[in-house]
């Protein structure tokens, strides 16, 4: 047998069950707290026995009255004990107490103490917080107006909703709401009156007197104002007397009118118009819809039409006034004979027409009427008019026109008193102006001829003719008609060219008085004849444009009018070299720019190398054109311009000029300085 162990056996003592507060009392829906107990290792448990225990206290629900326990034990030295009961009491919260509301006094009455039907009551003046009171309070009556009171109960310390009661303090009674004045026109019908209130009763004094619940229904028969009276009664009571003011007013008499308005058709009418308040005019005699503005009767259909007016005074309308409009046709212009022919000077007759009651008038409208017809005057010659209308029932018909032509003795015709011929050259027939013309050839006496002259222009010198017209009052004096022949001119002599340059010549020559010339150049080599001036009475003239060291042929010749003769005088002369040395060329167009740079003078000289028009223009630095120097056509050759009026309103800077001739071109750079 060996040593032996040693096993020691310890029992501990089973602890007490832990301290406790039972029950604990919540009142429903209120804030629960933790509950607690006084202990070691306490473990929480919701059955006396068994179950699993937890560290964590449990907060109880107040949302359901009733009883809930619950258990607790604690454990020392590894041994747990007894468990101790926490008993929890909800309690139920009680209902709001029964109250009557709302509750009326009226103004300034006695009012007592408010009741609710509860247990434990407090009484509050507002719906939640505040510091209720277990009195109850007694409203005041001295303000109208509405005031709301609130009562809780208590049961087992626990307090309940609170039920509201409203106090209505109501005035006195006051007088009823009626409508015054009410209007009514005599005898008209009128109705019961009226108010707006409770318990009706009606009076005929302000004061005093017995009411009656019926309305009473005014008489309209007698004009004047009656005063009825009116209260009600609530349940304050019977209150004042309101005061109904029942006006009738007299029927107004019918406005005055004139009965009978005759107008002629062709007249302008004018509104209607009557004496009287606020009128209303009808189309019809009784009934309708009036209208304040007075009609505008249309006269353009003969007959009559009437139309009806009252008046309304104090909104009581009278009797209606009748007016008729008459519209009488109008009648036709008088008949007349138009027009009459009088020759000037000739005796005249007067006008006549046939019609009723005939006037006369100068113009066809307005104007001074004449009853007496006029005789129209033959002195002098033209067209005059008369006008005359006949009147019938008081209406003027339209106007009938006269004319009168007083036909003028005849003038002598129209005539061009000087005609000119060259010798020898073919002449026309004379011409006038004029009706049955007949030809002389002295001023007065011998026989006419319908034909007219072909004057003879073999001889020079000057032949009269002379022309008379003739119309229905005889024929007239008679016009004069000079016919000159002119000796044909010798032929222009001492032909001169001057001033020759590489594009321009000065051609003269001398000529003689009234002479007229025309002048022709051409290039040697060309056979086309280029015309500068016809029927011109200058002696020279200027040639442009030439080409240079090129032979040009010209000629002109002398007639004794603007139209050319087949007698020609002619040379020859030849254009000079332009020495210009140009810089600037390209395809054969050149420029020059002198001088360059320039302050104001300047001249621009130029090559063509062909045939066409020319434009040169003006540039500024931005290539935008501000000026055309030339436009027009040119044969090749070298020429030059002075550009001087161009560039002299240029203000300082950069320039170019442009060259363009059938589609190409150059152009130069100058400065302005």
């Amino acid at each position: 047998e060996g040593p032996r162990a040693a096993i020691s056996v310890v029992v501990n003592a089973t602890p007490a069950a832990p301290t406790v507060t039972s029950p604990v009392t919540y009142c429903q829906n209120t804030t629960a707290a933790q509950v607690n107990a006084t202990g070691v290792n306490l473990l929480w448990y919701t059955v006396a026995t068994g179950g699993t225990g937890t560290t964590t206290a449990p907060t109880p629900s107040t949302t359901a009255s009733g009883i809930t326990n619950y258990y607790v034990s604690q454990t020392i030295n590894g041994c747990e004990g007894p468990r101790a009961t926490i008993t929890i009491n909800v309690t139920a919260t009680p209902a709001a107490p029964i109250v009557t509301t709302p509750v009326t006094y009226c103004q300034n009455s006695a009012a007592v103490a408010l009741t609710a039907t509860g247990s434990n009551l407090l009484w509050f003046t507002v719906s939640a917080g505040g510091t209720g009171v277990a009195t109850a309070p007694i409203p005041s009556t001295t303000t109208i107006g509405s005031t709301t009171y609130y009562v809780s109960q208590t049961a087992s310390t626990c307090e309940g909703p609170r039920a509201a009661i409203v106090v209505n303090i109501i005035a006195s009674t006051p007088a009823p709401v009626v409508s015054s004045p009410v209007t009514y026109c005599q005898n008209a019908t009128a109705s019961v009156l009226t108010a707006t209130g409770t318990g009706l009763l009606w009076y005929t004094t302000s004061t005093g007197g017995t009411g009656i619940t019926t309305a009473p229904i005014p008489i309209t028969t007698t004009t004047g104002t009656t005063i009825y009276y009116v209260s009600q009664t609530t349940s304050c009571g019977e209150g004042p007397r309101a005061a109904i003011s029942v006006v009738v007013n007299a029927t107004p008499a019918a406005p005055i009118a004139q009965s009978n308005i005759p107008y002629c058709q062709t007249n302008s009418s004018v509104p209607l118009s009557a004496i009287g308040t606020n009128l209303l005019w009808y189309n019809v005699a009784i009934g309708g819809t009036g209208t304040s503005t007075a009609p505008s009767h249309n006269i353009s259909t003969p007959g009559n039409t009437s139309y009806y007016v009252s008046q309304t005074v104090d909104g009581c309308e009278g009797p209606r006034a009748q007016t008729t409009i008459s519209v009488t046709a109008t009648p036709i212009a008088p008949a007349v004979t138009s027009p009459i022919v009088y020759c000037q000077n000739a005796a005249t007759i007067q006008l006549s027409a046939t019609g009723t009651n005939l006037l006369w008038y100068p113009v066809a409208s307005g104007g001074t009427a004449n009853v007496a017809a006029p005789t129209p005057s033959s002195s002098a010659n033209g067209v005059f008019t008369f006008y005359v209308s006949q009147t019938i029932n008081s209406c003027e018909s339209p106007r009938a026109t006269i004319v009168v032509n007083i036909t003028a003795s005849p003038t002598a015709p129209i005539v061009i008193p000087a005609v000119s011929y060259c010798q020898n050259t073919t002449a026309t027939a004379l011409t006038a102006n004029g009706t049955s013309l007949l030809w002389f050839t002295t001023a007065t006496g011998g026989i006419g001829s319908a034909t007219a002259p072909i004057p003879i222009t073999s001889v020079a010198g000057i032949t009269n003719f002379y022309v008379s017209q003739t119309t229905s009052c005889g024929e007239g004096p008679r016009a004069l008609i000079a016919v000159t022949v002119n000796a044909t001119p010798a032929a222009p002599t001492t032909l001169t060219v001057s001033n020759i340059t590489n594009s321009s010549a000065s051609l003269s020559w001398n000529g003689a008085a009234g002479s007229f010339y025309e002048l022709q150049y051409k290039p040697s080599a060309s056979s086309v004849w280029i015309t500068i001036s016809t029927g011109s009475t200058a002696t020279s003239n200027n040639l442009t444009s030439l080409t240079e060291s090129t032979s040009y042929d010209w000629r002109v010749n002398a007639n004794c009018s603007a139209l050319p003769s087949t007698i020609y005088t002619s040379s020859t002369f030849t254009t000079t070299v332009k020495s210009v040395v140009f810089g600037n060329i390209r395809n054969g167009f050149g420029l020059k720019v002198s001088p360059n740079p320039l302050r104001n003078n300047a001249k621009l000289d130029y090559q063509l190398p062909g045939n066409g028009n020319v434009i040169i223009t003006l540039l500024n630095s931005n290539g935008q054109q501000i000026g055309t120097i030339f436009n027009g056509s040119q044969n090749a050759g070298k020429y030059d311009i002075d550009i001087s009026k161009y560039v002299n309103i240029l203000a300082k800077g950069v320039y170019f000029i442009r060259l363009q001739q059938n589609s190409d071109g150059n152009s130069i750079r100058f400065v302005k300085y």
